[in-house]
This record gives structure tokens, sequence and C-alpha cells, in this order.
């Protein structure tokens, strides 16, 4: 069963959209009941450091707040930047989160790519790779909320896969690569001989938006070009691979924005579920909507949640609550996977 979240929340004030810090945290409030009441399964909030919008730069408090105001909303993160952080206290983080919200928290996971974070954190950023990794191993032997790892790369969503834990693949990713990955992540859980006996579940980022107005799609587009601004900020790209061309956000800015604008399925009900179909047949379990959109209004975001908890979930059979008895990221039995 498909189920679907929205995302991501970045908590940030951009100079194109600025407001006060304590407004961006009291709407996340207002929008994690929103999409309880709406029947979504999830809500995703991203982290970096030193950037100058105030983006996000602590999780877990983030999802305490979100859970807090819940009572069945599962509250992940995507993605944590787990080589900058103490994984104990992670864990332990973690761990009560999960306890305190009856199993609503879930955690993702991810390696980090600027420069200034790791310099700013005193982390060399050779060494990303192994704090990774022993971080993970931590997380995997102490237990805990289920496991999300972000990657773009085949190798390291094979890595995810062959520790049983779910991925999250970013929106900016064409359906071709988001097929190729998703095929390196049951891949590699195949050839780890299955751990769990329960396939990890893919989980991708889409750029929809339920439309029937010219002029709302032209705002829609318009916000959504300004959210992958952010991005070049950030200096985000992906390698070149073979199934996509390199994203290079900060190099190759306006190629990399008319990419990831190629991504968006926007239109009528009809036409989003449509496209929604097509990114189910790739592999993906779980859609997380990429509707939290720099220069988004919350009264667009509200009535964009509406439409297509109304519109289109319906139309999908979506299960749009987590089930109770769920005890992780996965469902299939590896022999019928």
């Amino acid at each position: 069963m498909v189920r679907f979240g929205v995302g991501l929340w970045c908590l940030s004030s951009t100079a194109t959209s600025p407001r006060h810090h304590v407004d961006a945290y009291r709407e996340l409030l207002d929008d994690a009941r929103e999409l309880e009441r709406l029947g979504f399964w999830s809500m995703w909030l991203s982290e970096h450091h030193f950037f100058y919008d105030g983006y996000c730069p602590a999780l877990l408090p983030a999802a305490a707040g979100a859970l807090a105001v819940t009572e069945r909303l599962e509250v992940a993160t995507g993605m944590l930047l787990l080589p900058l952080q103490r994984p104990e206290r992670v864990r332990d983080m973690a761990v009560e989160l999960s306890e305190r919200s009856r199993g609503r928290f879930q955690l993702g996971v991810g390696l980090g790519y600027r420069d200034v974070e790791f310099d700013g954190k005193g982390v060399p950023r050779a060494e990303r790779l192994a704090r990774q990794r022993e971080g993970l191993e931590l997380l995997e032997r102490d237990g805990g909320p289920p496991l999300w790892i972000g990657s773009a790369t085949p190798a390291g969503v094979r890595r995810a896969g062959a520790l049983g834990a779910g991925i999250l693949l970013s929106g900016a990713n064409p359906l071709p690569m988001v097929a190729v990955l998703a095929r390196a992540h049951r891949l590699g859980w195949e050839r780890a001989g299955c751990p769990d006996g329960t396939r990890p579940r893919v989980a991708a980022l889409r750029n929809v938006w339920v439309t029937d107005d010219a002029a709302e799609r032209e705002a829609a587009i318009d916000w959504f070009r300004s959210s992958y601004v952010v991005y070049a900020g950030l200096g985000w790209s992906v390698a070149e691979g073979e199934a996509h061309q390199r994203m290079d956000f900060s190099s190759q800015r306006e190629q990399a924005m008319a990419q990831a604008l190629e991504t968006v399925i926007i239109g009528p009900a009809a036409k989003v579920v449509e496209g929604l179909r097509e990114v189910a047949a790739a592999g993906v379990d779980d859609v997380v909507f990429r509707v939290v959109l720099d220069g988004c209004p919350q009264a667009a975001l509200h009535q964009q949640l509406r439409r297509l908890a109304t519109e289109v979930l319906p139309r999908l059979g979506a299960q749009t609550a987590p089930a109770a008895e769920a005890a992780g990221p996965g469902e299939a039995a590896c022999a019928s996977a």
C-alpha cells in the first residue's frame, strides 16, 4: 500500500520570503495539525548548518514539537546529517522521541556535503563516510525507530538496502534516475541476504501541485523555482549517471534548475494521479509531496494539502495513516520481493 507524506520543512527565512523564526516554528506546529487532520502519513524535516537563512540546524527538537501537537502523524528527519553529530546523542534522543510518541518518530540520516558545515563543526569532510558508517552501526546495534538513509548514488542506496534501511530520494531526481536507485536499493537488500526478511521501503520526494488555474500554475512554478535557488546557495550537486545528466546547482545553475523543474507534476487532479502512478511504477513505495516551497504562503500550502487529500489520494488507494502494528519501513517478504 502506498503511503503519502509531505515535506520538506526547513524552518528558514530566505531573502525572497523573509519571516521571523518564531513564525516559522509556530507554522510548523500548525502544519503538523493540518497534516494529521487531513490523514497524511508523515511530515519530513530537513537540516543544514551555517546558512544565512536560519535553515533548521536541530531537527530532533523541531520533530519533538510536531509530535507533541499530534497523535497519529509520523514525523521523520529527511535528513539529519549524522557525520556532524555525536551518534550516541542521536540514538538516545531518537529512542526517547519514539517512546514518547508511541512509535511515531522515524529517523532519516544523510552524509552531508557542504564544506562549511564540516569546517564549522570541526569535522574533516574526508571522514564523513567513516563517521556515517560508525554511526549507522551504533544505531543498528542498539535499536531504535525506523531508519532511513538519504543518497543519490547507486552505491549509497545499495549500502542502505544491505542494512535493511529505507531510502528517501530527492525530488530533483528525474524519474529514470529514481528507477535506477530503487533497483539498486533492492539489489543491495537481496545480496545482503534480505536482512529482517522484510524489504525496506523506497520513498521519494516528488514535486507536485494540483491546479486547474493558469495563474496558480505560474505562481506554483515560481515557488518551485525559488525553492531550487536555495539549492544553488547550498552548493548541491548530483554526479552524472547512466540514467541522468550531472545536476550542479552551483556551477550549472540554469541547466540544473531546468532539469529540476521538469520533474514537477502539475495540473488537474487526473494529471497528477497519472504522474504519481508513473512514480510508483518506477519502484517507489512511499511518496513525499514536496510542496513546502520558498515563497508559498501557508494558506496556499494548506489549500494544496486539502486538494491532494480529497482529489488525489483516494484515487490512488492510499494508506494515509500509519498502521498501528507497523514495526519498520518495510512490508514485502524476501520470498515475494
